[in-house]
């Protein structure tokens, strides 16, 4: 589908190029003369150069717009192409590190001592005198 409106586009452009090339030959220069300075005027009559000055802005954004769209569809049919070879390759294999074990004990992290439980304060005694006998 894109290849063929790939073509169309490029024709047009062709098309469009030539006939702006005409126009613009066909166009009196006000300094010089231009090529067909003699017959354009009486051939086309005198408001001529209006009419063949607003068909040349016409061709010109044309030409600019057939321009854009052919270079939109070149870098999208470009990055599809490059993604579906990206996608027909084989992803690489990924390897991972298996996790590492303790060997021995005295390698394991060190962890914080048992909280020591406070013991109760000691009970004092009664005074022995005032102990009944």
């Amino acid at each position: 589908m894109a290849d063929i409106l790939s073509t169309i586009l490029t024709v047009l452009l062709v098309v469009v190029s030539i006939l702006m090339i005409v126009i613009i030959l066909l166009q009196s220069n006000r300094a010089a003369g231009g090529m067909f300075a003699s017959g354009a005027q009486t051939a086309f009559g005198a408001g001529s150069a209006d009419v063949l000055t607003k068909i040349t802005g016409g061709f010109a954004a044309a030409f600019l717009l057939i321009c854009f769209g052919l270079a939109a569809l070149k870098s999208s049919t470009r990055a599809t192409q490059a993604a579906t070879m990206e996608l027909g390759k084989e992803a690489p294999a990924v390897i991972s590190p298996a996790p590492e074990k303790a060997a021995d004990s005295k390698e394991k992290a060190p962890t914080a001592p048992a909280a020591k439980p406070e013991s109760p304060a000691p009970a004092t005694a009664a005074p022995a005198a005032n102990q009944p006998k």
